[in-house]
């Protein structure tokens, strides 16, 4: 079964106090290092369709993400996620299909958790600086009532529409190639 994912990304200019702020509402877990490689079939450009391979630790997660909406600064996309344990064989058989590898992105996680099961992470991806992620993973039919509690704690954080960035990390680092 597929989840939907429901986030909102804020671009963050003060580390240090968005650090403090989600510390006052949420409980920090872990701290990850997260490596992900994105493969297509599309030869030029910023593809259509791709998908993700994330390097964690020992374990690769195969992830691809479909766009479902956007409205007030929050996105719901369809995700299919799965772990491959031969990893080799995996990349041989992307070859073989004809992705190829597209894109890189590095990025270090803090990774916090409210009472309610809602995640909020502070990222600092490399080459685009720091954000805060607020997500929550739901069924399709809880997508607006997840929406606008992501909204309520997006002001909590007192962060308003001109700290949303509307884009994913993706487009973002491929964007940056042109400069």
């Amino acid at each position: 079964m597929s989840w939907i994912e429901v986030e909102s990304k804020i671009k963050v200019e003060d580390v240090a106090l968005a650090r403090k702020k989600v510390k006052e509402i949420a409980k920090f877990v872990r701290k990850e290092h997260k490596i992900d490689e994105y493969y297509t079939l599309q030869k030029k450009g910023y593809p259509e369709k791709s998908l993700r391979v994330r390097k964690n630790g020992n374990k690769r997660e195969v992830n691809f993400k479909e766009w479902m909406s956007y409205k007030k600064g929050v996105h719901a996309k369809k995700e299919v996620e799965f772990d491959v344990s031969d990893v080799r064989d995996f990349f041989e058989l992307l070859e073989d299909f004809g992705f190829r590898k597209w894109l890189v992105k590095d990025k270090k996680t803090e990774l916090y958790e409210m009472s309610d099961g809602t995640h909020i992470e502070i990222n600092h991806v490399r080459e685009l600086g720091w954000f805060i992620e607020i997500e929550v993973l739901c069924r399709e039919s809880a997508v607006n009532e997840v929406r606008k509690k992501i909204i309520k704690i997006r002001k909590k954080l007192d962060f308003g529409k001109k700290d949303i960035e509307k884009r994913g990390y993706t487009k973002l680092l491929w964007k940056r190639r042109d400069l």
